[in-house]
């Protein structure tokens, strides 16, 4: 046992139960329960399939060429995610990359990416929880891919939380949100956008639209989970 694991022994990033180690992230009893999403899934946006039919993509013409999620939102995936998010719990962003870097490694269609970026953080909010989640895990992910990481997009305007809003909402918030960054070398170029959860894809479609307005040729979307 490392000698900071005796000072600050190492939990569960879910329920907070002691790890023996702190290589390990979640407990014996919760990790049994992260499965990644089956093959049964919209060949567009990747949600989950009702009778054959994709609600995201019947609600919303997706500008993106296609996006995909490695585990679906769901316990104890909800609470590490959240924890990342608003408690600090990093480590869980290392462990995130290294789940979709894996998924990357066994679909080709990411492969073909030029560059990988994160879904950006307005600076006022980033600067209140003091990183970007979304950046730590496509930090890693583009290190352990081999794809070069690079910072296209900013907020330029301070939006509301999409957290409680429905679809139509997300989409009024985020309209004109984003600004490619200046010199960015986006033209032509296929574009990777990381970000940790993929809901009704609003968010990915807003900078899709920004990428592709800039001369992008293809933007795929790359989430840890599909809520």
């Amino acid at each position: 046992m490392l000698a900071i694991d005796l000072m600050i022994p190492p939990v569960c990033q879910s329920c907070h139960r002691k790890l023996p180690d702190s290589t390990a992230i979640l407990c014996d009893v919760c990790a049994p329960g992260v499965q990644n999403i089956g093959e049964s899934s919209c060949p567009k946006c990747g949600s989950v399939l009702n009778e054959g039919v994709c609600e995201n993509c019947r609600n919303l013409d997706f500008d993106f060429e296609l996006a995909r999620s490695v585990y679906p939102f769901e316990e104890p995936l909800k609470t590490m995610i959240h924890n990342l998010k608003y408690r600090e719990h990093t480590r869980s962003a290392k462990w995130l990359a290294d789940g979709m870097a894996g998924y990357i490694a066994q679909n080709p269609i990411f492969q073909k990416s030029d560059y990988i970026m994160a879904v950006p953080l307005h600076p006022v909010r980033k600067r209140e929880r003091g990183y970007n989640q979304s950046e730590l895990i496509a930090r890693r992910v583009a290190k352990l891919s081999g794809i070069q990481y690079i910072e296209a997009v900013k907020r330029g305007r301070y939006t509301a939380s999409q957290t409680m809003l429905h679809q139509e909402q997300r989409l009024k918030n985020l309209k004109g949100a984003f600004r490619t960054r200046k010199g960015a070398p986006i033209a032509g170029k296929n574009i990777l956008v990381i970000d940790d959860v993929f809901t009704t894809g609003s968010t990915l479609n807003e900078i899709s639209k920004t990428l592709h307005s800039a001369g992008a040729a293809r933007v795929f979307g790359l989430t840890a989970c599909r809520a």
